[in-house]
């Protein structure tokens, strides 16, 4: 027997006009919330949402203000940044030099002194008048960064109006477009995102990236980073590449280690290293050159060698002959001098049997060695003579010495393989 359908109770029609009336308050619900949206999205393109309560930090396109230690500093047009942030975005060697109460720094082909009391800068042994000096505010040591950007090779701009202060590099690539409307400028590539900046129809922004997805990321003319759409972008060009240091000898370097004063052919080889001077007991810079030096020294530019000469501690603890900045630069001035003299291509830094009070010494003698030698187109060669280079600072090694120079393969662990010399 069929089980008959139960019959659809038919609704009233009170019924009736209260489902209506349900149906017609979702309609009218939907409506408003896309006009409330739509009128959202509207005026979140026009009011700027991320507004800086304290002045932040662009350097290289790159919003560093939440990685500083302290507070960026201006005071009367001057721009301060800590010693401790200069540390860690421009010069980790940076130091103070307690004994004429000064910080020295150095970057690329520059050594600095500045002090706490003259509008003076010391620039690779030169002395520059400047509008500030170094300050010290709540114990915390402060640099005048916007009078130091030669030292730093930057440009700097302090963009009152947004509390923003920029930095770029200039050895670094810059590329600029024009924007095609006015636009607003998001925080994200989000479909609901804040406005951070707008800009208008014609101006000039910094392109920091452009991908695929169809987003360029920028940087406005008032230094605020944000996202518009790729195609509103036009007319792209480079404002500067970026700048590579040419090396003295492309690909591998075949050095000839303590080469012997005479004028021999040597096969493969591309670079010679003489032992030529000494550094006396008093921390001077003694030389053996003399007239056979010399005739070398002829012969091996005439075959296109690069000599970079060896000088050597004669196994003297340096740590009372280096170990003030005045010794230390004393020293280097000799050894920039003598350079010049002979149209050397380099240095060869051969310090043997140091102990762990030389460490530093010897650490600080390279880091103010590197840039003055730099400034006039020379490498800079260290040779450990142990695995691990414990007699020196492995760091210090990596990040100032062009090469370094080794007497077995076995010794190439912890550093980078393109910068070390086998010689055997």
């Amino acid at each position: 027997m069929k089980k008959t359908k139960k019959a659809k109770k038919k609704m009233t029609k009170k019924e009736i006009e209260r489902k209506k009336k349900k149906i017609i308050k979702r309609f009218f619900t939907i409506i408003i919330a896309i006009v409330v949206i739509s009128i959202a999205l509207i005026i979140n393109d026009y009011i700027i949402l991320d507004k800086n309560e304290k002045t932040n930090l662009v350097i290289n396109n790159v919003n560093v203000t939440k990685d500083l230690k302290h507070d960026v500093f201006i005071e009367e047009d001057i721009i301060y940044l800590s010693k401790e942030d200069i540390q860690t975005q421009f010069d980790p060697y940076v130091y103070d030099e307690k004994e004429n109460n000064q910080i020295i720094t150095t970057y690329d082909k520059k050594i600095a002194v500045i002090g706490f009391e003259n509008n003076e800068i010391t620039i690779n042994g030169s002395k520059k008048e400047i509008y500030a000096h170094a300050i010290k505010k709540d114990e915390i040591e402060y640099m005048p960064i916007s009078e130091m950007k030669n030292v730093y090779n930057i440009e700097i701009e302090n963009i009152e109006e947004t509390k923003v202060v920029t930095i770029d590099f200039l050895d670094k690539e810059q590329k600029k477009a024009i924007v095609s409307s006015d636009l607003a400028v998001k925080d994200s590539k989000n479909l609901i995102a804040k406005t951070i900046a707008r800009v208008k129809k014609g101006d000039s922004v910094i392109v920091v990236s452009s991908a695929d997805d169809g987003f360029a990321k920028i940087r406005t003319q008032k230094g605020k980073i944000g996202y518009i759409k790729n195609d509103k972008l036009e007319n792209a060009y480079n404002v500067r590449e970026n700048l590579l240091q040419e090396k003295q000898i492309e690909g591998k370097v075949n050095l000839k280690w303590n080469s012997e004063i005479n004028q021999l052919e040597l096969p493969n080889v591309n670079a010679v290293a003489p032992l030529f001077f000494n550094i006396d007991s008093k921390g001077n810079l003694a030389e053996n050159i003399g007239a056979n030096g010399n005739a070398y020294i002829e012969w091996a530019h005439n075959q296109n060698y690069k000599i970079w000469p060896i000088i050597s501690n004669n196994k003297i603890s340096i740590s009372n002959i280096l170990d003030s900045y005045e010794k230390r630069q004393k020293l280097i001035e000799q050894i920039v001098t003598s350079c010049v003299k002979y149209r050397f291509d380099g240095v060869s830094i051969n310090f043997e049997s140091m102990t762990q009070e030389d460490k530093e010494s010897f650490s600080r003698f390279l880091i103010e060695l590197s840039p003055r030698l730099k400034e006039i187109g020379l490498v800079i060669c260290v040779k450990i003579t142990n695995q691990d280079g414990g007699d020196f600072d492995v760091s210090v090694l990596e990040n100032v010495a062009d090469y370094i120079v080794v007497n077995s393969e076995n010794m190439l662990n912890g550093f980078d393989e393109n910068r070390v010399i086998v010689i055997k």
